[in-house]
């Protein structure tokens, strides 16, 4: 059917009726009631136009996978030879009916036709908007090499059904070692393909940019990236105090330095300069050490199984990755559960969850056990690795009653960036971590307005499903010192039934006794 040309002024040339339908799509708020509205209402709309994005991409993807069959056909895929051919000539339209580049328009059929064919129940999730657009075209990224394998279907209904256990947004990280955790359990040989593929074709390049700068970039493996960044850093840092560049100007001047060969300077200017630069080819401090962390089970580092394994500050690597960097002459191993630790009778392992001098103070293991698991800050969205974050108290430790407060027990502990425990410990922010109906491990933030945020569903116990074999117990007390006597009673001034502190502890349980019981009689909470 042809096209009228009033249908076409009405695409092109009229205003978008979407501002009349605003409260069916931004949570009942119109853009003229937003200076009324109050603060969870104004974050609980920007929810619901998340999800509505959603929706339209979904709408998007199905209008270009018809207009791919109408206009290409199943069986013709796109060219490497020829420069016109269906797929182009049918991109094409896309392209100049949305101003956009040719290849965008191709990479919105690719995504189109992998979403209808690859990952329908991936698809239904976009529709539904429990996921974002940007996390969808993760997916399909991630689920590509699996093109055409048997697997492919078992594949769609795992990220479907994971992608249900989570009602709020997922964060970027989280949801791409969620799919490739996946993705390496039904098809390690891919994975480990795709690696051998990715190391052939790394490269360096450079590009020119704008006011007479560049770029100079290369591809290597994650671990050597971690390196180099690492040493750029420490000679960036061997300044003084009184260097007045930013942090990135001095790391981009160091990389030119090591690059180069050149000596780096401070440039303070000052005759008493306590800089210590050292010499071209060395980074400071001499004897620094680069620390990677590399997470694994036992029998994929002794090539007994092939179980994935997870870089901190990268994601979920391969077995056959592991082992190489287990290989390398400077790496160092070492198990979380010591040698020679009992095994109970019914499987598992227990160590100590705290210093016996200090109930407050994690023990090493159960440090060592919540980076593990978390793998990130908790907080949503944050990229910081566990490794580089806060091991904090969910529910606050009282040091004057340590049996009354929140124990140093795995359920009460997680990993918080630095600036997200400083939120909370100096602000009225709250969060709340406790297992749901399917076990998994959960976190809850509390805004100080008290809506309630859920955090990412995903930590590393489904990868290293050991971990739930790992216990916890309090290491036996030290005796007591001898007291003297307690001093004769004194008259004293009038005091506070508890302090400060003691009482917004109380206030954030009582918060949590709220939120507890909403999740047990299953109220809505107001969405992200």
């Amino acid at each position: 059917m042809s096209c009228p040309d009033w249908a076409l002024s009405s695409w092109w040339g009229e205003a978008s009726p979407w501002p009349d339908l605003a409260p069916l799509f931004t949570g009942h708020l119109h853009a003229d009631d937003i200076a009324d509205a109050d603060t969870n209402y104004l974050l609980g709309s920007m929810s619901s136009t998340q999800r509505g994005r959603a929706y339209l991409a979904w709408h998007d993807y199905q209008l270009a996978a018809e207009l791919h069959h109408r206009l290409v056909g199943e069986q013709e895929r796109p060219s490497d030879l020829l420069a016109v051919d269906g797929f182009a000539d049918c991109a094409a339209r896309i392209a100049l009916a949305l101003s956009i580049t040719q290849s965008a328009a191709e990479q919105l059929i690719r995504e189109a036709l992998a979403l209808r064919d690859r990952l329908p129940r991936v698809s239904e999730r976009l529709r539904q908007g429990q996921i974002s657009q940007a996390r969808v075209s993760t997916i399909i990224a991630r689920t590509d090499l699996l093109d055409g394998h048997d697997c492919m279907p078992d594949v769609d209904v795992e990220i479907a059904a994971e992608l249900d256990v989570h009602r709020g947004a997922w964060s970027a990280e989280r949801l791409r070692d969620m799919v490739d955790r996946i993705v390496f359990r039904h098809d390690p040989d891919a994975v480990r393909e795709q690696r051998r593929r990715a190391l052939n074709e790394r490269r360096m390049w450079t590009k020119p940019t704008r006011d007479g700068m560049g770029q100079i970039a290369a591809t290597m493996s994650a671990e050597d990236v971690q390196i180099a960044a690492a040493a750029v850093k420490a000679l960036a840092a061997a300044v003084c105090e009184h260097d007045e560049r930013t942090k990135q100007q001095r790391a981009s001047d160091a990389m030119f330095a090591l690059l180069t060969g050149s000596r780096f300077r401070c440039l303070c200017e000052r005759e008493g300069c306590t800089a210590q630069i050292p010499e071209p080819g060395t980074v400071p401090p001499v004897d620094a050490k680069v620390v990677i962390h590399v997470v694994c089970d036992e029998s994929t580092l002794n090539g007994t199984a092939e179980h994935a394994g997870f870089m901190a500050g990268h994601g979920v690597i391969s077995d056959e990755h592991v082992r190489d960097l287990a290989a390398r002459p400077d790496a160092v191993i070492k198990p979380l559960v010591p040698i020679r630790t009992p095994q109970n009778p019914d499987g598992t392992y227990t160590l100590p969850a705290h210093l016996p001098s200090d109930p407050y103070r994690p023990s090493t293991a159960l440090d060592t056990y919540v980076r593990i698991r978390d793998g990130y800050s908790v907080a949503p969205g944050n990229v910081t690795p566990s490794f580089e974050g806060d091991v904090e108290h969910v529910r606050e430790f009282d040091h004057a009653n340590p049996a009354a407060g929140g124990q140093t027990v795995p359920e009460n502990l997680n990993v918080k960036d630095r600036f997200s425990h400083l939120l909370k410990t100096f602000g009225s922010w709250l969060d709340e971590q406790f297992r749901d109906h399917r076990g998994r491990l959960r976190t809850e933030f509390t805004t100080p307005e008290g809506l309630v945020i859920p955090g990412d569903p995903n930590t590393m116990e489904p990868l290293f499903p050991g971990l739930r074999r790992i216990r916890f117990r309090a290491p036996p007390e030290p005796p007591e010192p001898a007291r003297d006597p307690a001093p004769a009673p004194t008259t004293l001034p009038p005091i506070r039934p508890m302090t400060r502190v003691a009482a917004k502890h109380a206030r954030r349980q009582q918060e949590r006794n709220r939120n507890r019981r909403r999740r047990e009689n299953d109220t809505p909470v107001l969405d992200r």
